[in-house]
């Protein structure tokens, strides 16, 4: 694979943009109202903190991957219950991409259509998308970027005009700050999940470049949420835009003499094959977690659990169908948001686990010093050998 510098950058920006997109712009708007912008800049400056400390971590042992050294930092057990919370994260985030794009297709397309048959075609073509490998799923995103960054530039343009900027002032007056900070949490759960690319580790080297790379992608992210929501909130005020389920669509849809007023599913379409690397990505992290649990080191035997991680989630997706109304509650509930965001600072655990006990402590190294201990001690009590006792330095301590 040709490999050039910014492609984790690009790779990046498209699998954290899938769901801020679709879905963080009506729940910013209903619960942060004008003072969105304080709660997308302060999740920026947590999801940089947790990056960082996701850096830290995979720097600890940077060519070894962390699905391996990580039970030196936290004990056997414990790093494996995270794993299995992960793979548990993975399957939910993968049918609620599923089950989110049906409702969102159906009840704007196809709503004649029974979800279980759009569900039917997504399940397989996610799959089929992870089998492939990480490779193309790099590539593909290398050409969406380029075509979603073209897409955000037409929409801004488009609708700046229409804008009521006059009601700006709003977005300082307003004090509802305690709405700020609850959309702080939320927004961070969108945009905090950097383990993953921890999982890669070391086919992504955790070093200053990546860093850059991370931190370029989740400043674009920030400034495009940004600039959406308060294009949304200028154009359809914050009553109307609260009360939409996709006010980003329904603005473009607005656009009767602009080139966008019949380009939505154009933008769909765009954002749909996001959606698809999305949760192919997320099967391929789970099987590479899943090999790692059963300690198979056949690369190929991911492709199987990649089949049985998404058959699962393509069935989670069907059981939430069976309810809209009870999933799109528990969707929005701040017990799922908690879930997320403990998931997402599991690389903040590790690094302060790894800041107390002063770095990684490999297995057997215990064991060695012991043993090099007792050896200088037998010699020091045995003077009638005729050999003066020993004086060699021991084994030092291993540093991170």
């Amino acid at each position: 694979m040709r490999q050039t510098p910014w492609q984790l950058f690009r790779f990046a920006f498209i699998y954290l943009n899938t769901q801020p997109t679709a879905y963080l712009l009506p729940t910013l708007l209903t619960v942060a109202g004008y003072l969105g912008w304080i709660s997308v800049l302060g999740a920026l400056i947590l999801s940089l903190l947790i990056l960082w400390c996701t850096m830290a971590v995979g720097k600890a042992s940077p060519q070894d991957s962390w699905l391996n050294f990580g039970e030196q930092i936290v004990g056997k057990w414990p790093h494996r219950l995270f794993l299995v919370i992960i793979i548990l994260w993975v399957i939910i985030y993968v049918a609620i991409d599923i089950e989110s794009y049906t409702l969102f297709y159906g009840t704007n397309y196809m709503r004649a259509t029974p979800q279980w048959v759009i569900q039917l075609i997504l399940g397989p073509v996610i799959i089929i998308t992870a089998r492939w490998g990480l490779v193309p799923l790099i590539y593909m995103a290398d050409g969406l970027f380029f075509l979603t960054l073209a897409t955000l530039v037409l929409v801004l343009s488009t609708f700046a005009g229409d804008a009521h900027f006059n009601w700006l002032p709003g977005l300082i007056t307003h004090t509802h700050y305690g709405d700020a900070a609850k959309g702080i949490f939320i927004t961070l759960s969108f945009i905090g999940e950097w383990f993953v690319f921890l999982v890669l580790a070391p086919l992504i080297q955790m070093d200053r470049r990546a860093f850059r790379n991370l931190s370029c992608a989740i400043l674009l992210l920030t400034l495009s949420v940004l600039l959406e929501w308060v294009l949304i909130l200028l154009n359809l005020g914050l009553k109307l835009s609260s009360e939409i389920q996709y006010p980003l669509i329904e603005l473009m849809r607005s656009s009767i003499t602009g080139v966008l007023g019949n380009a939505d599913p154009l933008i769909i379409g765009l954002w749909a094959t996001s959606m698809f690397i999305h949760s192919a990505f997320l099967l391929q992290v789970g099987a590479r977690i899943m090999t790692r649990l059963l300690s198979i080191h056949d690369s190929e035997m991911e492709k199987p659990f990649i089949t049985l991680l998404g058959g699962t989630a393509s069935v989670a997706a069907y059981q939430f169908a069976q309810n809209p109304a009870l999933y799109q509650e528990n969707f929005d509930s701040m017990v799922a948001v908690v879930f997320w965001l403990l998931v997402d600072c599991i690389p903040v655990i590790y690094w302060i686990v790894l800041k107390l006990r002063g770095g990684i402590s490999k297995p057997g190294s215990s064991s060695a010093a012991s043993d090099s201990d007792s050896g200088n001690n037998s010699s020091q009590q045995s003077p009638s050998s005729g050999e003066s006792p020993s004086t060699g330095a021991s084994l030092p301590a291993e540093q991170a």
